[in-house]
């Protein structure tokens, strides 16, 4: 190989050399970048809040109750303290209310034994029907099927009832109430003069909130799909990066392999060079 060629080829190594580091500079910014990324992630995988189940002993309450003529009455809220030293206390309690439906006087009801008063015996049933009866007006009534039956007027024109019993809670405030604490500093006592002047044994009992646990436990699966689903794309994002730095390492050991095979050749033109460069200049000594 001739000086002249012999420095071109030179010439040539070095260029390609020359693109290999830099596509080797590339190479190393880009994994990088993917170092960079893959730590913030890490990051947003460290700072994640793991859900925590509701704990059910928190979803217990107090109830404060008290029964009087036979109708159990429940405080609504805590008491509020007034200025006179007497609470405000806001209860609850159900009662039964008297329902009727006319029906058809068709319906075939037998009434033959059934008990003969006057509507002034039973005023629910007065009340529903107005003013449309006086006191004194005859009134038969029977049972059927564990179902109260009424009917009222002349047999040409009867008129039949049904009646229904429905369960109704209803809600009162009592702001001169007086309480009575025991030594464990719970309600004793309670004295409502709406009811009693008398005080009213106070009962305590503690209560299961499922309403709340079960709305608290909903929102806990929530958090914790969504955060099993932040999971699994992080991990999904990590094994992408993994998967592109090793294409990247893989390439970069290749343009390491072909940097030293440019340089070893590189070695040997310029050895080349020289000896023809030391002949050269012999043959002008």
């Amino acid at each position: 190989m001739g000086l002249a060629a012999s420095q071109a080829r030179f010439l040539g190594l070095t260029a390609r050399k020359s693109n290999v580091e830099y596509e080797g500079q590339q190479v190393n910014q880009q994994r990088t970048a993917l170092a960079n990324e893959s730590a913030s992630l890490y990051s947003q995988l460290t700072n994640l809040k793991v859900p925590t189940p509701p704990d059910i002993i928190n979803y217990y309450t107090t109830e404060y109750s008290f029964k009087y003529n036979d109708v159990t009455y429940t405080m609504s809220a805590l008491p509020v303290r007034n200025s006179n030293g007497t609470y405000s206390v806001g209860l609850t309690y159900d009662a039964t209310v008297a329902n009727f439906k006319e029906l058809d006087s068709m319906t075939g009801i037998d009434f033959s034994n059934a008990q003969i008063s006057t509507l002034a015996q039973y005023p629910d049933f007065k009340k529903f029907l107005g003013d449309k009866y006086d006191d004194n007006e005859q009134i038969k009534m029977m049972t059927s099927n564990k179902n109260y039956y009424y009917q009222i007027g002349a047999d040409s024109d009867a008129k039949t009832y049904q009646y229904f019993a429905n369960q109704v809670t209803y809600n009162m405030v009592s702001n001169n109430a007086s309480l009575k604490y025991n030594q464990a500093g719970e309600y004793e006592s309670i004295t409502i003069p709406e009811l009693s002047e008398e005080p009213i044994s106070v009962s305590t009992t503690t209560k299961q909130d499922s309403t709340a646990y079960d709305l608290a436990m909903n929102d806990y699966q929530k958090e914790y799909n969504e955060y099993e689903k932040t999971i699994a794309a992080i991990n999904a994002k990590t094994e992408t990066i993994q998967q592109q730095d090793k294409t990247l390492e893989l390439r970069l050991k290749q343009l390491d392999t072909e940097q030293e095979a440019v340089q070893t050749e590189m070695d040997a033109v310029s050895k080349v060079i020289n000896k023809n460069v030391e002949s050269t200049f012999k043959t002008f000594a």
